[in-house]
């Protein structure tokens, strides 16, 4: 009997059909025939979405600068840089997995229940990193709060992954722009007024709680209700449901997911590794220099963020259904682009380096326009490697990615310690630059032996394919 469709109210007075998979993709249909295809409208929600998000983060930094103190703004780095790898390993990249779910092996109520127990996880290692340390009282309770504040951002994450999986990056977009808007106006706010910055992270905590509660798990429960039958009954009562009675199910997720959690901790560790050895070799002077340089890449990262967000689940989608001329042709797209981009960016300093230092920091900067192009270049080469990165996971090659970042990192600790001593700044791009050619060759023939694998099992099994969409 075929399935009969209803129709679910969402927000922003936004119908969605729910009904069986066929009818849900004519409406895709019918939208795409609009102005853009779903996939391309979903590059620019997560555009936008990152785009005011980035932009909010950096406010709050000026925001903490302006009313506070360098020190405050130290405690506040100190805060993130403790939380942020604890945080990595524990969220396991959990959205990832979850968008490239393709065939809903899992709900959304089993992520729900692993996330809500990483979540505890995190919280309880860092405070156990920061119980063995010698902090100011402060800087203690900033790191705390930011814990905090960290645990309410990785629940909503798990809706992203749940809102990314169904290709609504719209829901996303939005909730990032209300979690940025909120955040300086309430960090800032609660500063200004107490002087207090662990007061300020608890209050910044809230906003996000309030975004998670009020937006994040009510759309989520609405999507669900059209995508999954179990999002009918309640969500928290489906997440104790799952955490009860389905514990074999969430141990496979730990077990599939924990090493993309390991890969994003020797990712955070392998941005830093040049910053540590210029530090180490060089002193903060040149660090400053160098890590203002590099924020100015942001932009370039943020589009690659975007696009690769935006294509994840489609290419889980043709790789899933053993569609891998659709695979590769998307693929091969994307890192066209994100070569472009790059680029294009270094024309753009190439022409006017100079001009866009002093315009952005001092003239002081100006003096190093030429490094900055470099650092582009190494951008573009990054933005590749990226694509791939974002292509292993979609064809579910986790495993394999350990291996290959540990191997990328020692790569990257070994020419920075090589180089940077011979060749100053321009040696930190260099051991950029090598290590991403690592990851590019190392990402290439994971994705190859995977595809490989696929032809095999679509050979023996006749799995059928799907048309591509982009």
């Amino acid at each position: 009997m075929p399935a009969r469709a209803t129709t679910v109210p969402l927000p922003n007075s936004l119908p969605v059909i729910a009904s069986a998979a066929p009818v849900i993709a004519r409406e895709r249909s019918d939208r795409s025939n609009l102005f853009l295809t779903p996939t391309k409208q979903n590059f620019l929600w997560m555009m936008l979405g990152n785009g005011v998000y980035a932009l909010c983060q950096w406010g709050m930094l000026v925001a903490l600068a302006k009313l506070g103190s360098p020190q405050v703004v130290g405690q506040f780095a100190l805060a993130l840089a403790i939380t942020a790898p604890v945080v990595m390993v524990t969220n396991m990249q959990l959205r990832a997995v979850q968008a490239t779910d393709a065939k809903k092996e899992y709900r959304l109520s089993d992520y729900v229940s692993v996330r809500a127990v990483s979540a505890l996880l995190a919280m309880g290692l860092t405070g156990a990193i920061v119980s063995l340390g010698r902090f100011e009282r402060a800087a203690l309770l900033a790191v705390l709060m930011m814990a905090l504040a960290k645990a309410v951002e990785s629940l909503s994450d798990v809706f992203y992954g749940f809102f990314q999986q169904n290709e609504h990056m719209v829901y996303i977009a939005v909730s990032r722009i209300l979690k940025g808007a909120l955040s300086i106006a309430v960090l800032a706010g609660v500063f200004h007024m107490s002087g207090n910055l662990a007061l300020a992270l608890a209050g910044l905590a809230g906003a996000w709680l309030l975004v998670f509660v009020f937006y994040d798990c009510r759309v989520g429960r609405r999507l669900a209700a059209v995508y999954e039958p179990a999002g009918q009954t309640a969500l928290l009562r489906s997440a104790a449901h799952s955490a009860q009675k389905r514990r074999s199910s969430l141990w496979s997720i730990v077990v599939l997911a924990f090493p993309l959690g390991i890969v994003m901790g020797i990712l955070s560790l392998n941005t830093n590794v040049p910053r540590y050895a210029i530090e180490t070799l060089l002193g903060s002077r040149e660090l400053g220099l160098f890590a203002a340089l590099a924020y100015t890449t942001v932009a370039v990262n943020m589009f690659i963020q975007a696009l690769g967000q935006a294509v994840t689940p489609k290419l889980a989608q043709f790789f899933a259904a053993g569609n891998l001329k659709a695979f590769k042709r998307l693929l091969f797209k994307v890192i066209f682009l994100n070569a472009a981009i790059g680029l294009l960016g270094v024309g753009v300093i190439r022409m006017a380096g100079e001009q866009i230092l002093t315009l952005l920091y001092t003239r002081e900067y100006a003096a190093y326009a030429n490094l900055f192009m470099w650092l582009m270049a190494a951008a573009a080469l990054l933005g590749v490697a990226s694509a791939l990165g974002y292509a292993m996971t979609a064809a579910r090659q986790f495993k394999p990615q350990v291996p290959l970042f540990a191997g990328v990192l020692l790569c990257t600790a070994l020419f920075s310690f090589w180089l940077i001593p011979q060749y100053k700044l321009y040696g930190a791009v260099m051991a950029l630059m090598g290590s991403a050619l690592i990851q590019i060759t190392g990402s290439a023939l994971v994705i190859a032996r995977s595809e490989a694998t696929k032809q095999s099992d679509a050979k023996r099994h006749h799995e059928p394919t799907v048309r591509e969409a982009w």
